[in-house]
């Protein structure tokens, strides 16, 4: 009897420890894919946050305690800064979504918008539109002087709007500074009169700079036979005071003539008494972007023979002004305003830690605009 029921505690306690084994087993895959996926859920969200809030906070244009950028001297020796940098690849292939930098060949002809100056085997195209938040027309100069007539310029697409917006936003210390010098600079306060500090002051309140976009397209022959002989250079209006050009598609060269003295310490250069421009040549590859002041120097673009597949694209951005501003503004010019205005802007630029806008951050000003 003990015996029986000795084999019979055995035999319960087999089948027991069995039943453990078996939950113990399925128990321990189920516990890894919760855990395993409580981890996923924990890591997921707050990663992707933490990403943009750093690009967020990164990515903010400020202003350096000492000069970061070379002061060069453009025509009649005035001061200006070429700062030069890029897109990211992610930014750039964003761009070439929009249907204007991907579309068909045969497409170009039927954009009623594009200026159209083809004359074989040479292929110019240029569209003209302003990157202010709204989708309307805006009322404001041609920025081609062959046409300098005031038109109700068409909104860009949304994503490029999105970009310059964004641009804007993410140095708005740096051109609130600007606009702080430029204002201390003119002699408004005493006179109660405008001068072009003042006026250039007011355009960048106006958020007006960059504003102003000018599209080239260029494709087929090279213009090196224009650049040898001199016809391709040309200095720009008042509204390249700050210019923004960004390349998206295809390969030139910004040649530009400017005096740049020998260095006296790492940053800070003075001309020679004397000392003549010489030709500087920049290369301009897909998502190289610059920012500088094209008033205020000879230059030129180069193109290469190429055909549509590796077209050049280019989008130039400069003051946005109706022919009106852009009169006066030449009216009050005088030697000593000019002089006082286009130092601050060097000076300024000299110093400005300019940032162009991660994907994220123009995404997000593309959702403000359309909210």
């Amino acid at each position: 009897m003990v015996l029986k029921e000795n084999r019979k505690g055995s035999s319960q306690s087999y089948n027991y420890n069995r039943l453990r084994v078996i939950i113990a087993f399925i128990s321990l895959p189920l516990g890894f894919i919760i855990f395993t996926f409580a981890i996923r859920i924990r890591s997921y969200e707050p990663t992707t946050n933490s990403n943009n809030e750093q690009a967020s906070t990164k990515l903010v244009g400020s202003l350096a305690d000492s000069p970061i950028h070379q002061i060069d001297y453009g025509v009649q020796s005035t001061p200006l800064v070429m700062i030069r940098t890029s897109l990211d690849e992610e930014l750039l292939k964003r761009f070439l979504e929009e249907h204007l930098y991907s579309c068909a060949e045969a497409e170009l002809n039927n954009m009623q918008e594009l200026d159209n100056r083809v004359k074989e085997p040479v292929y110019v195209y240029e569209g003209y539109y302003h990157s202010l938040q709204t989708t309307k027309n805006v009322f404001s100069r041609n920025p081609n002087p062959l046409i300098g007539k005031d038109h109700h310029k068409p909104a860009a697409g949304p994503f490029t709007r999105a970009f310059f917006d964004a641009f804007r936003v993410v140095n708005k210390d740096i051109f609130d500074s600007l606009r702080e010098r430029l204002l201390e600079a003119s002699a408004f306060k005493e006179t109660q009169k405008e001068d072009v500090s003042y006026m250039l002051a007011k355009w960048i309140e106006q958020g007006h700079h960059f504003g102003d976009l000018s599209v080239q397209i260029h494709y087929g022959s090279s213009n090196e036979q224009k650049l040898v002989s001199g016809q391709a250079w040309h200095t720009d209006a008042a509204n390249s005071l700050l210019h923004l050009a960004v390349t998206l598609r295809g390969e030139r060269v910004l040649h530009s003539k400017r005096i740049q003295p020998p260095s006296t310490d790492s940053t800070i250069r003075r001309p020679i008494r004397g000392q003549q421009p010489v030709e500087v040549l920049e290369k301009q590859n897909p998502g190289d972007a610059y920012l500088s002041s094209s008033t205020l120097m000879r230059h030129a673009p180069q193109f290469f023979d190429t055909d549509y597949e590796s077209r050049s694209i280019a989008i130039h951005a400069r003051f946005l002004y109706t022919s009106a501003d852009v009169n006066k503004f030449y009216n009050v010019r005088t030697n000593d305003s000019w002089d006082k205005m286009t130092n601050v802007l060097a000076d300024t630029l000299s110093i400005a830690d300019i940032q162009i806008p991660s994907l994220a951050q123009v995404e997000s000003q593309l959702l403000n605009m359309q909210a």
